[in-house]
């Protein structure tokens, strides 16, 4: 694997406390060629747990940046950032595509009602994934984002796969063709499927769609495998995984 994408660092909370240098370093010893640092996105005022707060991100790519220059000629460093689409924040994208981060990926842990409210509070989260599908949707057409992560994770509290989700699946699979988006197939869902976790991350019904979608499509679409790494030791697992996934059908 010559590029280790999807890599989160210290600064979303939920990872370790390793530095960014650390994680270039293992990614080096692993033989890739390029890393891509993708930090839970920061909003203004520090709306949201569990990610970067506002005030470090200038300090993250600062970092980052020094640290290409470091390694210039080793490894090639991609300083991202993974975000939520929220429509009230369609200035603050913006903002963000105009300080050149690549590559801003779509994120969609939660979505955004039209009253402004987020889903994390709604008390029933069954339909979770209509908002997240919708939001997502959307996002890819606001020519901000180039990729989107683990876009199947959103059915993960649906037990039994439906026309239902067939029809907004190929809605976004349709999307992410129009706009030239690719589709993260994201080993952490893949490693909670192989290790059979109750969690259902990893949807096969929707990657088969994919694969469907692009025996006929003009435009196929286009996948990258993300590592979704918050650790060094992380990297390191989910390398195991990669040859499983690529041989997936």
């Amino acid at each position: 694997m010559k590029h280790i994408f999807h890599v989160h660092t210290f600064r979303c909370k939920h990872g370790s406390n390793e530095s960014d240098e650390e994680f270039i370093k293992e990614a080096l010893s692993l033989g890739a060629e390029k890393i891509t640092f993708t930090e839970h996105c920061p909003f203004p005022e520090n709306p949201f747990n569990n990610r970067m707060e506002i005030e470090q991100l200038s300090e993250y790519i600062e970092s980052l940046k020094n640290l290409q220059i470091k390694y210039q000629g080793l490894i090639q460093i991609e300083t991202g950032l993974e975000v939520e689409f929220l429509p009230s924040m369609i200035n603050y994208y913006k903002y963000l595509y105009e300080l050149n981060l690549h590559p801003l990926i779509i994120g969609q842990h939660f979505f955004q009602h039209p009253d402004g409210t987020y889903s994390f509070d709604d008390k029933d989260k069954s339909d979770e994934y209509i908002g997240c599908c919708n939001a997502m949707i959307e996002g890819m057409k606001t020519g901000y984002f180039n990729i989107v992560a683990h876009p199947d994770r959103f059915f993960r509290r649906c037990k039994k796969w439906t026309q239902e989700l067939t029809d907004i699946s190929n809605k976004l699979i349709d999307t992410a063709s129009q706009y030239n988006i690719i589709l993260e197939k994201n080993l952490s869902s893949y490693e909670k499927h192989i290790e059979k976790s109750h969690h259902i991350f990893w949807r096969k019904e929707f990657w088969d769609l994919v694969e469907l979608y692009n025996q006929t499509a003009s435009n196929p679409i286009k996948t990258i495998i993300g590592f979704d790494a918050h650790s060094t030791e992380h990297m390191i697992k989910r390398m195991e995984f990669i040859e499983l996934l690529n041989q997936e059908k």
